[in-house]
């Protein structure tokens, strides 16, 4: 009964392990010597298709937590205003391809978006670069 007993707990422990969360990643560097005609370039992205919008920073609104949403509004040389929905999960680099955190774009960086539409019509930015 106890040999059962150890291995039903043995069990449990190594099925609880497989379940368990990586820690995160605190910085992630971007591979941009690998760009050659596309400002930003992200060979996952680019699998996709995205649209790529650039331009001079408007505004930067960061959300508190994963439930607060971030958004960041971009302005091309043509005038035309775009705002792009910032999640967790979205990639933002540096120009050094250095991973930094929203807060440090500010207003009237240049920045290149790769971006996704959604049916609704909101974009969702998936991989930010500063330019300048």
């Amino acid at each position: 009964m106890r040999k059962m007993l150890f291995v039903l707990f043995a069990v449990a422990f190594v099925s609880s392990l497989c379940f368990a969360k990586q820690a995160p990643v605190s910085k992630v560097k971007v591979n941009v010597k690998t760009v050659k005609s596309a400002p930003v370039s992200n060979p996952v992205v680019e699998a996709v298709k995205y649209k790529t919008f650039t331009g001079i920073v408007d505004f930067v609104l960061v959300g508190v937590d994963r439930v607060t949403s971030s958004e960041i509004a971009v302005v091309d040389e043509k005038g035309q205003k775009s705002n792009f929905l910032v999640k967790h999960n979205t990639i933002i680099s540096a120009k050094d391809g250095e991973a930094i955190n929203l807060s440090e774009i500010k207003k009237d960086n240049k920045v290149a978006v790769q971006y996704k539409t959604y049916a609704g019509g909101g974009n969702k930015a998936v991989y930010i670069k500063l330019l300048e």
